[in-house]
């Protein structure tokens, strides 16, 4: 498709890389882009081995994600990274919902659970603020992808609802299962409000809607649709939701002068 192409050649553009297409296994989203070593000449495209008929629209995601970093002057490129001192604190400050959870799941299951619920979270945090950009953008500027984008985005919807149960949230750690429903309510809103479709109908009978329709407000006061908007959400939304100690910001090191 010209815009997906038109994504990738501007993407080449600015990160001064040539797009390498990687298959992998095991992604949370048919295609991601990873930045890598700032010596190497590729940016690595990774993709599902059968990514669905959903691919174009996953690259332009995976594109805006770049161009959103690398639009910001060089000195103001930032990355949220999760670290060992983080993830400590999010022990820390989970400590006795984890132990409760303990004596349901059994230690060694435990060991496996935790950095999944952590690193879940994390994910969460820091890609939904820029990707309800990058939706906006692609939804205005990106009209042939418009049918595999609300696709995408029904099926996300659908296992967001998932989460809103009871037998999640009794195996879920408490501050995660409530921030988890909050972000994916603002998500929605504030592309329910941009498309005017309704996306947030089932969260009417939930909690979620009151700290959420506060957040999506507060949200929405952040004019800046930028780099460093992006960051200004993820902070916005981890002071709010309790998590701000849970990752980092380090600078991206990419410029070899």
């Amino acid at each position: 498709m010209d815009c997906v192409k038109d994504l990738l050649r501007r993407v080449e553009e600015l990160t001064g890389k040539e797009v390498r297409p990687v298959m992998k296994d095991g992604l949370p989203v048919p295609a991601r882009m990873v930045l890598g070593d700032p010596a190497d000449p590729f940016l690595n495209l990774l993709y599902l081995r059968e990514p669905g008929e959903e691919i174009h629209f996953a690259v332009a995601v995976a594109c805006g994600h770049i161009l959103r970093i690398y639009e910001a002057p060089r000195k103001e490129r930032f990355i949220p990274v999760a670290t060992r001192r983080s993830m400590a604190q999010f022990l820390w400050e989970c400590e006795e919902e984890l132990n409760r959870l303990s004596h349901f799941f059994g230690r060694e299951e435990m060991m496996r659970l935790i950095p999944l619920w952590y690193e879940s979270a994390i994910y969460q945090l820091t890609t939904m603020p820029p990707e309800i950009m990058i939706h906006k953008r692609l939804f205005d500027h990106c009209p042939e992808l418009r049918s595999h984008q609300l696709k995408s985005l029904e099926r996300q919807r659908r296992d967001a609802l998932r989460a809103l149960s009871p037998e999640v949230r009794k195996i879920t750690p408490a501050r995660i299962y409530h921030a988890a429903n909050i972000m994916n309510y603002v998500f929605f809103k504030l592309l329910e409000d941009h498309f005017h479709l309704d996306f947030v109908a089932a969260y009417h009978r939930t909690v979620f809607i009151f700290e959420g329709g506060t957040l999506a407000s507060l949200s929405k006061r952040i004019g800046e649709d930028n780099h460093q908007g992006d960051r200004a959400m993820i902070d916005l939304w981890s002071t709010r939701l309790d998590l701000a100690n849970w990752y980092e910001w380090r600078p991206l090191h990419d410029d070899p002068s």
